[in-house]
């Protein structure tokens, strides 16, 4: 019987499965019934594509070991939140090096402001991701919530100005944006993170689930494979 974890528990009810169909199944039960989502599956600790119907048909042997993780939308929220967090800083080390190389109109500034764009659009997106996961009206929010979603709106606003001041050959006048603007914008928006993850109720999150056998019969299963 293979080996099968979710969220790192053992399930013994789900060991006796010998197909990789069946046990999605299974999960996709487990995490109905605690209001998440299956959100990725590894067997022996390679990555299945779980959008894929292809490995479905994939057996399971009695020595593989299956690990699988159920995410609320709440949990995938936290996550989001503390990687944009992250983001954060590397975003400010990303305006330094721009800054630095516009400053100077004898260096090459495009590689530097290429990266500083796509790392600020990963930010954007995990920054804001929490309110579409949890299906919020950005509009309803406290007004804490909305000042820190304004302040992603000024960082992008900013960043677009710098670009475009850039690309005209306005190097200085960029800097001054993207460090008297951008960066400064930045650290407000980290300063209200935390407000933010407390009204969406996102900032104690647990990931724990009820794993029970409240499952459907095995044939229901089969017979719609």
């Amino acid at each position: 019987m293979a080996d099968v974890r979710v969220n790192g528990k053992r399930v013994p009810p789900l060991q006796s499965i010998d197909t990789l169909a069946i046990l999605m199944k299974r999960l996709e039960n487990i995490a109905l019934n605690n209001n998440s989502a299956l959100t990725s599956i590894s067997i022996n600790n390679s990555s299945i594509d779980i959008d894929n119907p292809e490995f479905l048909r994939l057996k399971l042997e009695s020595d593989d070991k299956v690990d699988a993780r159920l995410d609320t939308a709440e949990q995938l929220s936290f996550e989001s939140l503390q990687v944009a967090l992250d983001m954060a800083g590397l975003l400010v080390f990303d305006l330094k090096v721009v800054t630095l190389k516009l400053w100077d109109p004898g260096k090459n500034y495009e590689k530097s402001l290429e990266t500083l764009l796509s790392d600020c659009n990963l930010f954007l997106t995990l920054a804001a991701r929490p309110i579409y996961l949890l299906n919020k009206d950005p509009e309803q929010l406290e007004p804490e919530a909305e000042r820190c979603l304004r302040e992603l709106d000024k960082i992008a606003n900013h960043i677009e100005d710098a670009t475009l001041l850039a690309v005209h050959e306005h190097g200085k006048e960029a800097c001054h944006v993207l460090v008297g603007m951008v960066k400064p914008a930045i650290e407000r928006w980290i300063g209200l993170s935390a407000k933010f993850a407390q009204i969406l109720e996102i900032n104690t999150v647990t990931n724990t689930f009820n794993i029970s056998e409240n499952f459907l019969p095995d044939n229901h299963f089969q017979n719609n494979k």
